[in-house]
């Protein structure tokens, strides 16, 4: 039965990812963007109770992905395909369809599913990141909504869709969230994103994400050139 607890939480991960479709196809945006922040919840809270519980097996790895897959690839494409449709950019042809509007979306869904397949493979990920995380990727999309950006051109929509998508699969090395031990010195970097984080949310509430992320990215830079300077400093 203890094995069973992390799958169960995944499968929660996977109901708020449905959930989230549901209401994004019922162009309920804001909805749909908490419940895909909740399905992140129970993804942190699978591995996490995995842990602990000292339980690692094949199949709640690949469901674990698969769950992400719908969660933080589907969920959020279909978001912005609303967001698409609402733009006052938005050109329909014959078929009532906008190409940017159905392919764009599509193509995230496909990154995100690609970048999931290739991190259960990638070895190097094991400690950090190489590339942008598909949960974080997903939550710069789903905060859209809260900007009131119906107005923007939906070439904003497009360049972001392709931006994350590429960062999805690039070999950029980033941090891993996860804490080792607490000790200042080896998550020094971990702390500042932390710190800036709470009070960027504290300000600007879910508008915040993307440059939470945006900071990450930069974090992970900074972290990166800095262990190359002492490395050869060292040598």
């Amino acid at each position: 039965m203890k094995k069973n607890i992390p799958n169960i939480i995944t499968l929660l991960n996977l109901a708020s990812g449905i959930v989230a479709i549901i209401l994004a196809l019922h162009d309920y945006l804001y909805a749909a963007a908490i419940m895909v922040i909740v399905a992140s919840l129970f993804d942190f809270c699978d591995g996490l109770v995995a842990r602990l519980l000292h339980v690692n097996t094949v199949i709640g790895k690949e469901l674990d992905s698969l769950s992400d897959v719908v969660s933080f690839g589907v969920a959020p494409a279909i978001m912005m395909y609303q967001l698409y449709l609402q733009s006052h950019d938005f050109i329909p042809n014959n078929y009532g369809i906008n190409i940017p509007a159905l392919i764009c979306p599509i193509l995230f869904a496909c990154f995100a599913a690609y970048r999931l397949a290739k991190f259960n493979l990638d070895t190097l990920q094991k400690e950090n990141f190489r590339g942008l995380p598909t949960p974080a990727a997903a939550f710069v999309l789903i905060s859209f909504p809260f900007f009131h950006i119906n107005d923007y051109p939906i070439i904003i929509y497009t360049i972001t869709i392709l931006l994350l998508s590429f960062l999805m699969v690039s070999h950029i090395p980033l941090f891993s969230l996860k804490f080792k031990n607490l000790k200042p010195k080896d998550n020094i970097f971990r702390y500042i994103l932390i710190f800036i984080s709470v009070l960027l949310l504290g300000c600007l509430q879910l508008k915040a994400i993307p440059f939470i992320i945006l900071i990450y990215i930069l974090l992970s830079i900074i972290e990166l050139y800095l262990n190359k300077t002492l490395k050869r400093t060292s040598e």
